[in-house]
């Protein structure tokens, strides 16, 4: 019999329930329902996505949810998959830089899942369906699936779709579901997009 992983909570901050985090001077309303978000984590993913939009002033905003059959003790394949996904999207459309994060989830499954969400030159490309194509291609050769939702994608052109990303994203940085692993793995990551 197989022994239940315990939650591993090092390395995590703080939980908030409130329903809106202070970003940049500006009140963001996040999807805090439930279980809250981490802080720490929120304020990370939001500031890489700004900084894309900094750089790029219109973005395209992209979430996939991958899902796998056995569970792994480290977070290796989400490495292979970024960087095969990664080149991919370089040899199409020559984009050089793209802001992203993953992180690592399980609840009652026996594998992880992981959800990934990306941000790109909205100038580049402004739908999702070729990136959607990439990341399944990509994550079923290794073996995985992948879970296709009716709407993966924010074209973020405006105050309002910005907001409209920054909350579909915040729902990345939920208590639930994290930290069943062993203290050297990460339950996130993100890009390392730098300020202009």
């Amino acid at each position: 019999m197989q022994k239940k992983k315990q939650k591993n909570t090092t390395g995590r901050k703080y939980i908030s329930r409130a329903d809106t985090i202070l970003h940049r001077g500006e009140l963001i309303p996040v999807n805090a329902n439930g279980s809250g978000c981490y802080t720490q984590m929120l304020k990370r993913l939001f500031e890489q996505f700004d900084i894309g939009l900094d750089k790029w002033k219109r973005q395209t905003f992209i979430m996939i949810e991958l899902h796998q059959k056995q569970p792994t003790d480290d977070n290796k394949r989400m490495t292979i998959f970024r960087k095969r996904l990664m080149a991919r999207i370089t040899a199409h459309y020559g984009i050089a830089e793209i802001g992203y994060c993953w992180v690592r989830e399980q609840e009652k499954a026996k594998a992880q899942h992981y959800h990934v969400a990306l941000w790109l030159d909205g100038d580049k490309l402004n739908k999702s369906h070729v990136i959607a194509r990439f990341a399944r291609e990509v994550w079923e050769d290794m073996g995985g699936f992948y879970s296709a939702n009716r709407r993966s994608y924010i074209y973020v052109d405006s105050p309002e779709t910005r907001l409209e990303a920054l909350y579909w994203l915040s729902y990345l940085a939920k208590g639930r579901g994290k930290g069943y692993k062993s203290d050297q793995v990460k339950d996130y990551n993100t890009s390392r997009l730098k300020k202009k």
